[in-house]
């Protein structure tokens, strides 16, 4: 098991933060603008490059530890999908150094063999009722599609943006047929590598549990399911979601989330406290950790899996050498 389990570190590595003080750095929109343009400017573009380090840095560490997967936070570049702050990425002063970096990290990422993903945030919502929110979440997904094309990631499955639907169908006013053609409406807007890599996953309230998913999007979109939302919003019918949802993704890796909530809740556990049978039984997934130490927590299940891996070993070559005397 320890050599076919596939953890994901969500964004952030903990022990990096506490040994090398290593962490990316956001600018908000109030700071921006208490600059002078040019100023600011230059502020944005040096975090941003300080970003770009940051990745090529957390996949090094995440070789080390054996962790496969990586999510790359949704705000490596702040602001510059920002309406009123007026900025792309192109135009920063050190956009080519940005591109060089954010292109080295994907060839070192696919050199050993760690895969990559996204997670826009739940403020993204395609099917929204309001059309500046869709306006907004088009812009916003093109962007984390285009760090996504620097990384040389293939506009695929292989490299999925896992989105939220968030609001489902307003009831006695449309269908779920309508509110699909709607939000594929909205997602055929935006740019192909968007189209090409956005999956969906089930929510931990509301419309969207597994069941209303599978039902309404499973021939439209790959779908990740997450095992604690899956607790907190469970469906009416008793399934085997993950075997269902894994079919979705074809010929490509499944990614899916492990938590674990604080007494039954949507709050994350510092570590987890045991492998629930889901994740167990799917080794054939690249499991995201979400959970709030991070790489600690994930260090600690490939610890344990690997010394329960030498134990058994022990145990089969203690057995042999009996049969042999």
């Amino acid at each position: 098991m320890a050599t076919t389990l596939r953890l994901g570190l969500v964004c952030i590595s903990e022990l990096l933060r506490e040994s090398e003080k290593l962490s990316a750095k956001t600018m908000t929109r109030a700071l921006f603008l208490k600059e002078d343009r040019t100023t600011a400017i230059q502020k944005l573009s040096s975090r941003v490059l300080h970003n770009t380090v940051v990745i090529r840095r957390v996949l090094e560490h995440c070789h080390s530890l054996g962790i496969a997967h990586y999510r790359i936070s949704d705000t490596l570049a702040p602001l510059v999908t920002e309406p009123n702050v007026n900025i792309s990425l192109e135009s920063l002063p050190d956009f080519d150094q940005i591109r060089e970096n954010l292109a080295s990290a994907g060839q070192y990422a696919r050199r050993v063999g760690i895969s990559l993903s996204s997670h826009p945030g739940q403020f993204n919502v395609l099917a929204s009722y309001n059309p500046n929110v869709v306006d907004n979440t088009i812009r916003e997904l093109n962007h984390i599609s285009k760090i996504m094309d620097m990384l040389g990631c293939p506009q695929s499955y292989a490299a999925p943006m896992c989105l939220h639907l968030s609001v489902g169908p307003k009831e006695n006013i449309e269908t779920v047929e309508e509110y699909r053609h709607r939000f594929l409406k909205a997602l055929h807007r935006c740019d192909t590598g968007v189209q090409h890599r956005l999956v969906l996953e089930n929510e931990d309230k509301g419309y969207w549990n597994c069941d209303n998913l599978y039902r309404v999007f499973h021939q439209f979109s790959a779908l990740v399911y997450d095992n604690l939302h899956d607790a907190c919003n469970p469906s009416p019918d008793s399934c085997d979601w993950a075997i269902l949802f894994k079919e979705t993704w074809r010929h490509y890796t499944p990614v899916f989330h492990w938590s674990e909530g604080i007494d039954g809740s949507n709050r994350h556990t510092d570590y987890f406290s045991h492998m629930p049978r889901v994740v167990r039984d799917n080794p054939d997934v690249i499991w995201e950790c979400e959970i709030k130490q991070k790489d600690r927590a994930i260090q600690q299940v490939l610890n344990y899996e690997k010394e329960k891996q030498s134990i058994k070993k022990d145990q089969t070559s203690t057995a042999n050498l009996s049969v042999v005397r």
